[in-house]
């Protein structure tokens, strides 16, 4: 079986068009506090965006109107910082913050170590960039993928497993939740 270089895949990726739309839409959702700024970020959550139309909740009805005198601007930062119009829209709407529910796997157990607690550097197994040799591209990968390595080891050290049927990570004893085996 022949080994595909990481560029490749990355190319292969980013071609695909349903990807880069999917990638645009959860850069837009997670860039909102770098676009808004801290203040307006502790007020406002973006919640989902379909067909360039970005949903935003609002802790108050004056933050709302605030906002939507500001949706110039917003949406000006993002073409900016996105390099194309991937929102068109946005509506503001008053609302809370939706807690987890119980019934969500996650909600008992934290996906990543608190703020404060440190994560063990752990030894990579392998060199998943051995065969990478361009140097800018390992340099750029090469924390991504440490921390990846690093986050997994503390799930391990947590109790989080990896179902053998379908390959999620859960923390549940009682068999996995997302296949019920």
């Amino acid at each position: 079986m022949a080994q595909l270089k990481l560029d490749e895949v990355l190319g292969t990726l980013l071609k695909n068009k349903r990807f880069a739309a999917n990638l645009r839409r959860v850069m837009v959702l997670t860039m909102w506090k770098q676009v808004v700024g801290p203040l307006i970020a502790q007020k406002s959550w973006p919640v989902r965006i379909s067909d360039g139309v970005l949903q935003v909740r609002v802790s108050s009805h004056a933050w709302c109107d605030q906002l939507h005198l500001l949706t110039p601007q917003i949406l000006e930062r993002y073409n900016t910082l996105l390099g194309r119009a991937s929102v068109k829209k946005i509506e503001f709407r008053q609302g809370s913050r939706s807690k987890v529910g119980v019934e969500d796997p996650h909600s008992l157990h934290p996906l990543f170590p608190p703020r404060g607690e440190a994560i063990p550097a752990a030894p990579p197994e392998t060199d998943p960039l051995a065969h990478i040799t361009n140097p800018e591209v390992r340099a750029a990968l090469a924390p991504g993928f440490a921390r990846l390595r690093a986050t997994r080891a503390w799930k391990e050290a947590h109790g989080w497993t990896r179902c053998e049927a379908c390959g999620k990570v859960y923390h549940l004893t009682a068999g996995c939740p997302w296949c019920k085996k």
